[in-house]
């Protein structure tokens, strides 16, 4: 098995998700927008996870690969791949899929509550997140459900925090993906990209917060077993 990654800063990777392919032996690569926008061959992975950046979906003038980005992430719902959207990623995939994103009421920027819904309780993915969790989230954007989605998360700012589509599609406005040991980068690089608000934390709040990454990267790693057995389910089916 094969993971492709769609990387659009220098310090978002896989973080996590990277550990956990290793342990489950998949081969990875990577597009790194940031340096070449190079499109990878459809058929030389079988996921396909699209990573946060400090970009818009609404941003094609200054960043024109946005919009074959998008094409290729709708290309890849449609052949069945599994797609995995984080951040940005997110809200490139929920825009593949036909929805709107737009300007949330207030920017969330740092590590803040995330509520699940009945509709995740008993979904076979979703149902390994509790109730709630503190998560990092550093976003200005939100984004309509996409037709034929599942909302499955919200927090008091943001409608959609999570959704899936069908049995390939799997993404989270939150990251979920960043690893204590990558944390004080991550945080160190937004800085400039904090403003104030009533959901917007310090540098130094955050890392008074970041505790709670491993046991979150510990709740993923069942969220993204779930998903791999769904697809080998449907593989053998």
């Amino acid at each position: 098995m094969h993971i492709h990654s769609f990387q659009h800063d220098h310090f978002e990777d896989l973080g996590y998700i990277g550990d956990w392919a290793n342990k489950n032996n998949f081969t990875t690569s990577v597009t790194r927008f940031d340096i070449n926008p190079q499109l990878p061959n459809m058929e030389g992975f079988d996921w396909l996870v699209v990573l946060g950046g400090k970009m818009g979906v609404n941003d094609s003038s200054e960043y024109p690969w946005i919009t074959e980005e998008i094409a290729f992430i709708r290309q890849a719902v449609e052949k069945g791949k599994t797609v995995i959207g984080i951040c940005l990623g997110s809200q490139l995939v929920a825009s593949a899929l036909g929805a709107k994103v737009y300007k949330n009421t207030e920017p969330e920027m740092g590590f803040w509550p995330v509520t699940f819904l009945p509709t995740a309780s008993i979904d076979p993915v979703f149902r390994n997140f509790p109730k709630e969790i503190r998560a990092m989230h550093m976003h200005f954007d939100t984004f309509t459900l996409p037709v034929g989605a599942i909302n499955m998360a919200n927090s008091p700012v943001t409608q959609c925090q999570a959704f899936r589509k069908g049995n390939n599609v799997f993404c989270f406005q939150f990251h979920f993906e960043i690893t204590p040991q990558n944390a004080a980068l991550f945080i160190m690089e937004t800085e400039p990209e904090l403003v104030a608000g009533s959901y917007s934390q310090s540098p130094d709040q955050m890392l008074s917060s970041a505790g709670c990454l491993a046991e979150n990267n510990m709740i993923f790693e069942k969220v993204l077993d779930q998903v791999l057995a769904i697809n080998n389910d449907i593989e053998e089916g």
